[in-house]
């Protein structure tokens, strides 16, 4: 075996590992064969207006995000205190503390403020976060039309003063509790946002009517914080650039409302954009607007930039920016060009809580980058779950035990099938100390994860494959490609253990007939080229995500305008994250591709797709000359029960052990990596 896997290493090195050499990848970091300087991303700077300042040691902060590891009645918990220690490890300069609400509600494990018994463990919270290393701040907030409650309503001047009582009093609590300063959320919808915005403000007394007006309660705000905590604690006003809805705040209003924030007292202003989910009312927040507080992989890297430039241009205070921020030389670039002072990290602090860190030892091509999937934010804050990421599979978890158990040499795993799980566990095992061998069938490593970087808007995929591969090197797995493992090879082969990672492949629907002179083939062979010429009428069977993605595919490359999705369900693409579905269904309309739910198909025969309706059971034909099956994937067959009675530990991970989404392939091969036991 050892000649073999020899002769596979060495065609493994001339054939490279994927579609883009990892190691060009060091180009984004090196100049001339020298490290990038990165130094703008770590000068130091004060904030604030009174003797003491808060100085920041660099420039890099840490975005709220609603992690829901509060408990029941709103309190940090020892999880909580674990997921932002971990981030002040990584090196970064300030976290600002998730939402916490200034008033008693019902609450799904969202962070309160608003009574002294919040005090201690927020005490103990920020404590450990400085003890880390970082600068920490809170976000008090009041959750408005947000909070699901129909509206807008017509808050009364006295209930506009006992509110601006009650940020007040947060803040002390802040204070009290030891943080270094407090910010106003004054964006996304919640109660101070919708005050700035003329599309849920049309009062017409002093808080209402031109857009000085409608700042009001804002600056009234802040001016009543002051008041409560001092010259000597700073604060920070997380506003709207625009709110990317019909009749709201717009670019220009924000203009008016940064200068007056900054007279009232604010000392730095963070640049967000977008409305969340208002549930009464889409018109006043939905997916739409919710894209552009979210933004998901089909937004180009620093979106947002250009916006809080235009902000920063009119104010002495700093100014941040977040939105989409992965990549070092971006962040870099957005100081040395001086469109903001301080950059925010969201959604990347989750992915890689090491980015700052990674960047100052000069390890940047180590980064894990946020591939903006919104996992995160559709599949766990919109469900009421824990914060986690597909890309980090301890976000989150961070309490578990991670016990690092050595293992001898001598213990030999192989790891069949080179996609996300596979090369996660074969990193984890081979830090270990196993002596692991990966084996892949194809010619490069990747596995589906080539194919779901290359729809369009997409690419942002292909910086996990990157990353994944990269640190396969590091680590020194021994890869081989071109090889296909069965059972009897691994029993010939007698290893400790094998992880199978075989993945999945496409169904193909054995209960519907199809027409044999039928221009047929799964969508897999569309994205990688091994297709026949598609006719003037294409139909995708299955309305899937994969389904929508590859109708927007053929689209942009001409390969077919005339284009139908046929779904059994009532909606296409319903197991996409929303954000990331409203996006793709709002191309596919532009595109006229036609979408027909509640069609079940019967066959595929005299060039059409035959069905009937499946409410009415009325009939349909839908007229095709090329038809693309994506009716999902199942498991590749792998027997491994002869494997268990020689003794060979066995793991099933990853869509070989059921079809489902990266963030499960993550973690899965992580948890192989670590757990496998080498007794």
């Amino acid at each position: 075996m050892a000649n073999w896997g020899g002769r596979l290493r060495r065609r493994c090195r001339r054939g490279g590992v994927g579609r883009r050499d990892p190691k060009l990848r060091r180009a984004d970091f090196l100049a001339g064969g020298r490290q990038m300087d990165f130094s703008p991303l770590f000068e130091p700077l004060a904030i604030g207006r009174g003797d003491r300042k808060i100085i920041l040691k660099n420039r890099m902060v840490m975005a709220p995000m609603i992690t829901r590891l509060a408990n029941g009645q709103g309190e940090v918990t020892p999880r909580m205190v674990d997921y932002y220690a971990e981030r002040a490890k990584g090196g970064i300069g300030a976290i600002i503390v998730e939402a916490m609400d200034i008033e008693e509600r019902a609450v799904f494990n969202l962070l309160g403020i608003y009574h002294d018994r919040f005090i201690n463990e927020l005490e103990n919270l920020a404590a450990t976060i400085k003890e880390k290393g970082a600068s920490v701040f809170a976000q008090i907030y009041h959750i408005g039309l947000r909070g699901g409650f129909p509206g807008p309503n017509v808050l009364t001047i006295a209930k506009i003063q006992q509110t601006l009582e009650l940020f007040s009093r947060a803040a002390e609590r802040v204070k009290k509790a030891g943080f270094d300063g407090v910010m106003i959320h004054g964006a996304h919808g919640y109660l101070v946002s919708s005050f700035l915005s003329p599309l849920t403000n049309q009062r017409e007394d002093q808080y209402g009517g031109n857009q000085e007006r409608r700042t009001r309660v804002a600056v009234e705000a802040v001016k009543a914080i002051r008041q409560a905590v001092g010259k000597d604690f700073p604060i920070i006003f997380r506003m709207n650039a625009t709110d990317f809805l019909p009749g709201g705040l717009t670019l220009e209003d924000a203009k008016v409302t940064a200068p007056l924030l900054e007279s009232a007292g604010v000392d730095v202003i963070s640049v967000g954009s977008g409305i969340g989910i208002v549930p009464h009312d889409p018109t006043l927040g939905n997916d739409q607007s919710s894209s552009y507080m979210v933004m998901p992989m089909y937004f180009p890297r620093g979106w947002r930039v250009e916006m809080g430039a235009e902000i920063k241009n009119l104010v002495k205070i700093p100014v941040s920016i977040s939105g989409r921020i992965n990549d070092p030389l971006i962040a870099r670039d957005i100081l040395v060009q001086k469109k903001a002072d301080l950059i925010d990290l969201g959604r990347q602090m989750l992915a890689d809580p090491y980015f700052p860190r990674k960047i100052a030892e000069g390890k940047a091509e180590d980064i894990c980058r946020c591939i903006a999937c919104n996992y995160c934010h559709g599949k766990r804050f919109r469900a009421l779950k824990q914060i986690r990421c597909a890309v980090n599979p301890l976000a989150g978890r961070e309490s578990e035990p991670r016990e690092i158990r050595p293992a001898p040499a001598t213990h030999r795993v192989m790891v069949v099938g080179g996609g996300i799980a596979g090369l996660q566990a074969a990193i984890g095992l081979t830090k270990r100390g196993f002596r692991v061998s990966l084996f892949e069938k194809e010619a490069r490593l990747g596995g589906q994860l080539e194919l779901a970087a290359l729809p369009p808007g997409k690419g942002e995929i292909r910086s996990l494959l990157e990353f994944l591969i990269r640190q396969t090197e590091k680590a020194g797995v021994e890869v081989n490609l071109n090889s296909e493992v069965t059972p009897e090879l691994v029993l010939a082969e007698r290893p400790f253990a094998v992880i199978i990672a075989t993945g999945g492949r496409p169904i193909y629907p054995k209960s519907i007939p199809i027409e044999k002179n039928m221009n047929c083939f799964p969508a897999w062979d569309i994205l990688s080229g091994d297709t026949k010429s598609l006719g003037a009428k294409t139909v995708i069977l299955g309305g899937g995500f994969v389904a929508a993605e590859i109708a927007a595919f053929l689209w942009e490359k001409g390969m077919a305008k005339d284009l139908a999705i046929i779904e059994m369900r009532e909606e296409i693409a319903s197991d996409l994250e929303p954000i990331s579905r409203q996006n793709l269904l709002k191309k596919l309309q532009d595109y006229g591709v036609k979408m027909v739910p509640n069609f079940l198909i019967r066959q595929v025969a005299g060039g059409a797709v035959i069905g009937e309706d499946v409410g009415n059971g009325r009939g349909k034909r839908i007229e095709a000359d090329t038809v693309i099956i994506a009716l999902g994937t199942e498991s590749v067959d792998f027997p491994a029960g002869d494997l268990k009675k020689a003794g060979i530990k066995v793991a099933f991970i990853g869509d070989a052990r059921e079809p489902r989404g990266i963030a499960e392939a993550m973690r899965e091969g992580y948890i192989a990596g670590l757990s496998l036991d080498p007794s």
